[in-house]
């Protein structure tokens, strides 16, 4: 299993950015969801984001708030999420894992027996996003005990000031977010995107990751050419097969063929720094 450390080192190397996919935990059961994720395997993923579904996201938009209700209603439990990760490391995926969640989650679940059983079930890390790195204490020490890497997001607009504050309690990535709001598949992303890349990679000494809104190709080379080191893809995902899941097979090969294009335009456009 390689850390997200190792990941980045390695796409460092060979210049190149890494394509972290969303999954949402169970949508619409964990059979597909292990399929899933052994598509974009495939594919050329370099991280996955493992979303858990939670009946009030508030940062997700209509698409991921569908795949949650599905998974929800197909009767999805926080505890599934360490079956599902197992299962991917059995199945033989060696790329990291990154649970996305809200906080409430783990804390009904109980912060250090989360982390430990992330931990054991192959898990590296964790991305909360609605907890403030200023309340996140408990979770950071139960995070070190168990080797997990916590994600933290940053906003565009966010003064130096802080973005050196989230940076050093920051681990593994840092999640820059495209756009305020909730996710969502967009036309554009907004060019303030671009600008928060440009002018905290150079400060920043772990790679930098830009989400909410990356759907295309160009989207990947835009994100890397500003200069961050990674993007993350969700809601075009669900976008793709959420229409066709009564064929699973065509569902699956949809999100492959996809993920392929958005794994191809990693490549950076820049030379080495």
């Amino acid at each position: 299993m390689n850390t997200i450390s190792e990941v980045f080192r390695k796409l460092k190397s060979s210049n190149e950015g890494a394509y972290i996919p969303y999954i949402c935990a169970g949508d619409p059961n964990i059979g597909f969801s292990l399929d899933l994720m052994k598509a974009l395997s495939d594919a050329g993923a370099d991280i996955f984001e493992v979303g858990i579904p939670f009946s009030d996201p508030i940062a997700d938009g209509p698409v991921i708030q569908g795949a949650m209700q599905r998974s929800i209603k197909g009767g999805f439990r926080t505890s599934d999420l360490f079956e599902l990760i197992s299962g991917a490391r059995a199945a033989g995926l060696n790329q990291p894992i990154v649970v996305m969640t809200y906080y409430n989650l783990i804390m009904q679940a109980g912060v250090a027996m989360f982390c430990t059983k992330l931990r054991e079930s192959g898990g590296n890390g964790v991305l909360v996003v609605d907890l403030l790195p200023e309340d996140s204490a408990e979770l950071d020490a139960a995070a070190d005990k168990n080797g997990l890497d916590i994600i933290r997001l940053i906003a565009t607009g966010t003064s130096e000031k802080r973005v050196e504050m989230i940076l050093s309690k920051a681990s593994g990535f840092a999640y820059v977010v495209s756009i305020s709001g909730t996710t969502g598949v967009r036309k554009e992303i907004p060019k303030a995107a671009f600008d928060t890349i440009g002018r905290i990679s150079g400060k920043s000494k772990i790679p930098l990751a830009l989400g909410f809104g990356i759907s295309s190709p160009g989207d990947v080379r835009s994100a890397i050419k500003a200069g961050a080191s990674a993007v993350v893809e969700g809601s075009k995902l669900v976008a793709i097969y959420s229409g066709i899941l009564d064929d699973e097979k065509k569902a699956l090969e949809e999100v492959r063929k996809h993920s392929l294009e958005m794994k191809a335009a990693s490549k950076r456009l820049v030379a080495k720094k």
